[in-house]
């Protein structure tokens, strides 16, 4: 997939079904629960994301022209892209975030159905969540073996990582966060990939001046956690 492409899409430039071919061949599975996702990344500039993008998006899928494939990879590129910016200290922003977020992360999360696709582009539009919750509740419990992974890592963001300073006050501040950095740590990435992507998080995703060490800590700290804890 090209970051040029879905940018041009954004601008009306390209159409769906061009969008599509250019998807084709960006996902190949590499093991039971790993997939590696292909991207070739706009190397300068900024684009930020609104909402009428992504509803662009829910459109094409609801009308059965890309995929559940074609959105998780759309998302995964979104969040790990540069180039695709949104402003999270604005509703909308997060309200974008979170939806990009979901997208990329059906293994722990929502699965990107008809009925899920309406509510995100209902929460697009409007800014009110009709998403089932228990759909969450359910699918995470019912992954025993990655349970307890999850819950380490959601810990370790809260306590140890904490950019904000609210692990006192506020104990969900960073969960929006987690699904992203469980998938890294399913597909194995290392102690530093996972700590850039923390401070990448801080700077862009927070606006915060950003603790690249202490990224780079926590980082180290989710890599050293055994995959097989759960069993």
């Amino acid at each position: 997939m090209k970051e040029e492409i879905l940018h041009k899409y954004f601008k009306g430039q390209v159409t769906d079904n061009e969008l599509v071919e250019d998807l084709k061949g960006s996902q190949e599975r590499t093991g039971y629960d790993t997939i590696n996702v292909y991207i070739e990344s706009i190397a300068e500039g900024g684009f930020q994301v609104k909402t009428k993008h992504l509803e662009k998006l829910c459109d094409a899928f609801l009308n059965k022209i890309i995929n559940s494939e074609n959105l998780n990879t759309i998302g995964f590129a979104l969040m790990a892209s540069d180039f695709f910016e949104w402003d999270t200290n604005t509703k909308s922003g997060k309200i974008i975030g979170e939806v990009i977020s979901d997208w990329d992360n059906t293994s722990i999360g929502y699965e990107i159905t008809d009925k899920n696709v309406w509510h995100w582009q209902r929460y697009l539009e409007t800014g009110f969540n009709n998403l089932d919750k228990n759909e969450i509740k359910y699918k995470i419990r019912s992954k025993g073996k990655y349970l307890n992974l999850y819950r380490q890592i959601d810990l370790i963001l809260e306590k140890e990582w904490d950019p904000i300073g609210v692990s006192e006050i506020v104990r969900d501040e960073y969960q929006m966060y987690v699904p992203q950095i469980f998938k890294m740590k399913q597909n194995k990435s290392s102690g530093e990939e996972i700590g850039k992507v923390l401070y990448k998080l801080e700077t862009e995703k927070m606006g915060l001046l950003g603790n690249r060490e202490n990224c780079k800590r926590v980082g180290e700290m989710i890599n050293k956690i055994e995959m097989n804890s759960d069993t």
